[in-house]
């Protein structure tokens, strides 16, 4: 068995989507495309996809509908849920490292990093990432923040060879269209001048990234950590084109 891809959606400022990121791809690789993934919350001060899991095991539980969508779908998948690891930046690579002695055997894990460059645990932890993806909005303040954090990597890390570091692509998120407005075409030619690139697939913009289940009614799950996102919400997402994208750079 080779070696885990290491693979972060990370930023130094919240509110532009990593987390909803990491729990999007993973769910689907794990859930529609059978990769064996595993996932590492790193955000000490909310671990927002522990979150995500929690409620996603409230509502499957409570939910008479989302209940019987839950039975159906293991009762053909016959695995458990994919693991979330709860840790902080500076305990994140040895707790790993545990959950692989005890016999895990993950193609892919995710890291949900936040905070700055210039904290000393988390450029250690992202040093160790194979591949990282730096999400992006057209909000101006987190657009800025996004590419001032992608460009302190790329100048004070990988140009200087001091991380595992692949490749690093920023990601457009929450964009209005299916297809690159002409703000992210501006901003594209900005950073490639920077020696940055986005990844081709956006993120559309929608409130269906807010399905992620009640109490009651017949609203199905997009995003989710114990499901697959519901086909009829999958529609027009781009979700699908961007997981092909990312698993072409990762090679899984």
């Amino acid at each position: 068995m080779s070696d885990p891809i290491y693979v972060a959606f990370a930023t130094q400022k919240g509110g532009v989507g990593k987390s909803t990121l990491t729990a999007l791809v993973a769910s689907y690789l794990y859930y529609v495309e059978g990769i064996e993934v595993a996932a590492v919350d790193c955000d000490s001060t909310q671990h927002s996809l522990n979150v995500y899991r929690e409620h996603d095991l409230m509502v499957t539980k409570e939910n008479p509908y989302l209940k019987r969508v839950c039975h159906k779908f293991y009762s053909q998948f016959k695995q458990k849920p994919y693991e979330i690891l709860l840790t902080s930046p500076a305990d994140a690579i040895a707790v790993t490292d545990n959950f692989l002695k005890a016999g895990n055997t993950p193609q892919v894990i995710f890291f949900d990093i936040t905070g700055t460059i210039n904290d000393h645990d988390i450029v250690n932890l992202i040093a160790n990432m194979d591949y990282l993806f730096v999400p992006i909005t057209t909000e101006t303040g987190e657009m800025a923040s996004s590419i001032s954090f992608a460009n302190n990597v790329k100048n004070k890390m990988m140009a200087t060879r001091v991380t595992n570091v692949k490749e690093m692509h920023l990601v457009w998120n929450k964009i209005n269209t299916r297809e690159k407005s002409r703000l992210c075409e501006i901003i594209d030619d900005y950073i490639e001048k920077m020696g940055l690139d986005s990844l081709d697939t956006v993120l559309v913009k929608s409130n269906k990234f807010e399905k992620d289940g009640r109490e009651t009614g017949n609203v199905g799950l997009f995003r989710s950590t114990m499901l697959p996102p519901d086909k009829r919400l999958l529609k027009g997402s781009n979700l699908e084109e961007l997981v092909s994208e990312i698993r072409n750079i990762i090679k899984v």
